[in-house]
């Protein structure tokens, strides 16, 4: 027992200056800290370095007000990935461009929508080309033969597709109305019932575009109608709109802390029977000729989002032949900023490439659009961080249906066969995955 109360002793002694010793260091450092931070918070903040650094790196003007509204910390984390060159630049799972939109408000629902986080550290968009509801012609007879009407026409492996998708587009390639009368000299005209716009919400479609060659085929009356018919669905759209403003403009989703922005133009017409948006009229955004003033959008968009996907109709039809125009312009809208390039137009599919790590698929061909039978199919692109996967779910339109292709044999021609009109080399794997042959 005196051994043990001796033991106990010693350590008693030895000990209770240590003890002492570190309750006074962590009395000391925590003075210290407080000092250091009442220093720091009495130090006037380089606010202008910050706003400069921020500015050059992300391409948009970055005001004082917003990084004042930050703290320090947070600004400081932000500068040091701009001069390290990381895009995008992110502090607490948010993007600058994010953090951006909500300092000024921008999330609107329309335009800039935040679908929140879906629990991934990637998220995906699913695209798919020309849909045509036309009253009384085309797919629509044989799809009012079903109790779910166009739904009954598109198998499960593409309606589940794109319910899982973040965010499903479509070519919206006819007009929402019942007024207006055909422009004159057109061969093919469409213009289906407002009501089946429903279809559209009931696909999980959550934007589409309206730049391409039968948005103004019944006249102004229908086009508005058109755009009404949208709006009150509660589906965006791009591409066109009452002036080159709207037109132009594009609309983004806040996804996983990102944001994913959205523009469409169109150049299918040899002979332009579709108006091109003005600065006072309506029509369609363009990107004829040297695609310019669309290649100027772009740029504006890249500096506010941190990623832009392009939807472009251009192309000639039923023709896998690539225009020159095609490639050239491709490559000018990545060189701008755009993250993807997809196309439409062509009834057909086309080939697909990339270019700089980014993949242009140039023609999606018809999602559901006609009678005719023809490879179609659905596109998805996966992103986290800097890195773009490109998946192709192939099928068939058939009988006025879109069908998947079950068989692997039929999966395996159809790869097999956008790689041999592919301007580039590139590899589809048995489950779509498509990447660059190098």
């Amino acid at each position: 027992m005196k051994k043990l109360l001796f033991a106990m002793i010693l350590l008693l002694v030895f000990f209770t200056p240590l003890v002492f010793s570190y309750r006074a260091k962590v009395i000391d450092d925590r003075e210290k800290a407080e000092e250091a931070s009442i220093i720091a918070a009495q130090t006037p903040y380089d606010y202008q370095n910050a706003c400069a650094v921020l500015t050059e790196a992300s391409g948009r003007n970055i005001p004082r007000q917003f990084l004042e509204s930050l703290e320090r910390e947070t600004v400081d984390s932000m500068v040091a990935q701009a001069e390290q060159g990381i895009k995008p630049i992110t502090v607490n799972g948010e993007t600058l461009n994010v953090m951006f939109s909500r300092f000024t408000g921008e999330i609107d629902g329309k335009t800039v929508i935040d679908l929140g986080s879906n629990g991934n550290s990637y998220f995906e968009l699913g695209f798919g080309g020309d849909i045509n509801f036309t009253s009384g012609d085309y797919i629509m007879p044989h799809a009012e033969t079903f109790v779910n009407g166009v739904l009954d026409c598109i198998d499960s492996e593409f309606k589940d597709a794109m319910k899982t998708v973040d965010v499903m587009m479509l070519n919206n390639e006819f007009t929402y109305s019942k007024r207006g009368t055909p422009t004159p000299n057109k061969q093919f005209t469409f213009r289906a019932d407002p009501s089946s716009v429903k279809y559209l919400n009931l696909l999980g479609v959550d934007i589409v575009s309206l730049a391409n060659n039968h948005t103004y085929d019944y006249g102004s009356e229908s086009f508005q109608d058109t755009l009404e018919t949208l709006d009150n669905a509660a589906i965006p759209y791009v591409g066109a709109g009452n002036n080159i403003e709207e037109a132009s403009r594009s609309v983004s989703y806040i996804i996983n802390g990102c944001k994913v922005a959205y523009l469409a133009a169109s150049r299918a017409e040899n002979l332009r029977l579709t108006p091109l948006a003005t600065t006072s009229s309506e029509g369609v955004c363009s990107c004829y000729g040297d695609s310019k003033e669309f290649i100027e959008t772009i740029e504006k968009t890249a500096a506010k989002n941190d990623y832009v996907i392009v939807y472009v109709h251009w192309g000639t039809e039923y023709s896998t032949d690539l225009q020159s125009s095609q490639k050239e312009l491709a490559r000018k809208y990545i060189d701008a900023g755009a993250s993807a390039v997809i196309g439409a137009h062509p009834h057909i599919l086309q080939g697909i490439e990339f270019y700089n790590g980014k993949p242009v698929v140039y023609s999606l061909g018809n999602f559901l659009f006609s009678t005719k039978t023809l490879d179609s199919g659905m596109a998805v692109l996966k992103i986290e961080g800097e890195n773009i996967g490109l998946r192709f779910i192939p099928g068939r339109q058939i009988n006025s249906e879109l069908k998947y292709m079950k068989i692997e044999t039929e999966r395996k021609i159809l790869f097999n066969r956008l790689i041999s009109i592919s301007p580039s080399p590139i590899k589809i794997d048995s489950e779509g995955n498509v990447t660059e042959d190098k």
